[in-house]
């Protein structure tokens, strides 16, 4: 057999963490899991909170690619790392202006320059966050009569409470920034009126409308967006569904359209009530907890893909069902039926394939036909921006795609015009947004002849007396406790947050992959012992002129051997090689070796930014 391999070095060491790795803003997952397992939540919440103004609310709906690069994943199921982030944060129900993570920063230094951001959504609030650290002054303008963008208006108040958003923005807002709501681009403040007036601009202002389906009684009465039924039915307005409803689309957005339809709830909302303050919303919100009531009684989702294809969330679908939505997989709208201009039906056809032979979306359809009766359409099937503001001749180009056009430094062809989120990237995760508010404000920072300084302090700290926690392979995922079905009606949140026994469980599952097995080839007598004590055969012994890799291995064979890998002879030389996927750290090669050749140790990074 051949063997490639790797010489270690500060990249493997990074890449050896894959939940860091894969989350956008390098979130030290793995470390606030293991605090919670030995009761830390301090330095849990500390390490959830650094990288991360919206902590709380990622905790609940965050798209945790974290876990899905979980190497625990590889055993049973990954750890349950966004689930952990919401146990960590539960334990600090914080005032504004009071979070922890803050309370040891140096002073704030004053800036003269003034930057305005176009959209209170997540990007655009972490970026005011960062700059507001920085010392700028930062104003906020968001169209609609509340801050938070999709959090508030396009997430049902079931997956995510009004409360946690609002505690966010206002520890965001209590560093200084000054938010305006219900003030459009365009229409209250042209653009060019916005430029003159700050030293730059952030336009942060999202997908927030819905694509439209060219098909057949598209227009009837009874037709709605799925963008807009989210946003009318989060701002507490009236819709009209009827008892039955069909809702069209397979991502998460139509998911949450059919769990909205079947609890519709209407809160109570002047237009008054923001510009009275957040406070004056909270008897009506309490009000409208009193008198919930439910929704359509029959809500069908038709997805043209299969189960197994649907981009929504498959624990959000199971729990659409589980709230009895019928989901019915394989079908493309192909009419929308009515009489005296309202609908009676939607007319679906059977869809045999979504791609193409190239992976381009294309759907292909056979002649199956068939009506589903429904006194209401809502049509989720994609975003799109909204640049109506840029009135055609304000030097920001658009591509192709109908987003804003920029650099790597997220600026447009506009000087001093930056943009962010879905409006630059299209559709992102949520993670990502909050990875663009901050790149945003390090671009603008920048853009105003500031400097940035980053350096890296790194050390290996060895574990002399390293174990894993007893028993903790055969700890399972820890399930999320739900809301039982028959009581999910209304703004009732629906996943329930582990408890203390669920919480420290799943905290000891991780399998701290910070800590590595660390070879010193000077000792080591090649006896095999760790190999042989290895109980996930993730060792083994090779001779030298089975394995290949790299220039770097290359050098290495040349330094100790004083020759190339080829000119290796069989039997001259050998090495363990390690299947870093199959560690679980428990230490056994350790302990079993009779020369101290292996140790445990964790590369430990301190990254410092200093701005000036």
């Amino acid at each position: 057999m051949r063997y490639s391999v790797t010489v270690p070095d500060q990249e493997y060491f990074d890449r050896n963490i894959p939940c860091r790795t894969a989350c956008p803003i390098h979130t030290e997952c793995g470390r606030y899991v293991q605090a919670i397992g030995i009761s830390g939540d301090e330095e849990a919440y500390l390490l959830a909170r650094a990288p991360n103004p919206f902590a709380y609310v990622l905790g609940r709906i965050c798209a945790h690619p974290c876990e899905d690069a979980c190497r625990r994943g590889k055993i049973d199921e990954p750890i349950a790392i966004c689930a952990l982030k919401r146990f960590a944060t539960e334990r600090h129900n914080l005032g504004a202006g009071h979070d922890p993570a803050r309370k040891n920063l140096p002073p704030t230094p004053r800036r003269e320059k003034k930057v305005a951001i176009v959209g209170a959504g997540v990007c655009g609030l972490t970026c005011a966050h960062d700059l507001a650290l920085l010392g700028y002054s930062v104003e906020v303008f968001e169209s609609a009569p509340v801050p938070g963008g999709m959090l508030y208006l396009g997430i049902p108040h079931f997956r995510l409470p009004r409360e946690i958003i609002k505690m966010e923005v206002d520890n965001i807002l209590a560093m200084g920034v000054t938010l305006h709501t219900g003030v459009t681009l365009g229409r209250d403040i042209s653009f060019s009126e916005l430029r003159s007036k700050f030293d730059a601009v952030l336009l942060a202002t999202g997908l927030n409308k819905g694509r439209e389906l060219n098909i057949p009684g598209a227009h009837l009465a009874g037709v709605y967006n799925g963008i807009d039924f989210l946003i009318n039915v989060n701002l507490g307005r009236e819709i009209e569904l009827g008892k039955r409803v069909a809702v069209v689309g397979g991502g998460n957005v139509a998911i949450d359209v059919a769990r909205a339809a079947v609890r519709l709830v209407h809160e109570p909302w002047e237009s008054g009530a923001a510009e009275s303050g957040a406070e004056s919303l909270q008897p009506a919100l309490d009000a409208a907890r009193m008198a919930l009531r439910s929704g359509a009684e029959q809500v069908c989702l038709v997805s043209l893909e299969s189960r197994q294809q649907m981009p929504a969330w498959q624990g959000e679908v199971h729990e659409a069902e589980q709230e009895g939505i019928a989901v019915d997989n394989g079908w493309g709208p192909k009419e929308i039926v009515g009489t005296d201009g309202v609908v009676t039906g939607l007319k679906v056809r059977r869809c045999v394939s979504v791609f193409d032979e190239n992976g381009r979306f294309n759907p292909a359809f056979s002649e199956e036909e068939k009506v589903i009766p429904c006194d209401s359409v809502v049509l989720a099937i994609g975003q799109q921006a909204d640049l109506s503001f840029l009135g055609g001749n304000e030097g920001v180009q658009v591509t192709p795609r109908g987003i804003l056009k920029i650099d790597e430094n997220l600026m447009t062809t506009a000087p001093g015009v930056f943009a962010g989120g879905d409006v630059a990237f299209g559709p992102r995760v949520l993670v990502e947004a909050v990875a663009n508010g901050h790149r945003a404000a390090r671009s603008i920072h920048v853009y105003f002849n500031g400097k940035s300084t980053k350096t890296v302090l790194s050390r290996f700290r060895i574990f002399d007396n390293w174990e894993m926690p007893r028993g903790f392979l055969g700890i399972p995922r820890q399930t999320m406790p739900v809301l039982p079905a028959n009581r999910r009606i209304g703004i009732a949140e629906v996943e329930l947050g582990f408890d203390e026994t669920q919480g420290r469980a799943e905290g000891l599952r991780c399998l701290k992959c910070q800590v590595n097995t660390i070879f010193d080839g000077s000792k080591c007598i090649l006896c095999a012992g760790c190999v042989d004590v290895c109980p996930e055969n993730c060792l083994r012994l090779v001779d030298l002129v089975q394995v290949q890799g790299d220039e770097r291995y290359e050098a290495l064979i040349r330094n100790r051997y004083g020759m190339s890998a080829a000119e290796l002879r069989p039997g001259q030389a050998g090495a363990i090689i390690k299947n870093e996927e199959k560690c679980i750290r428990c230490a056994l090669c350790a302990q079993r070796c009779p020369t101290h050749a292996i140790t445990m140790e964790a590369l430990e990074q301190q990254e410092r930014e200093v701005f000036a």
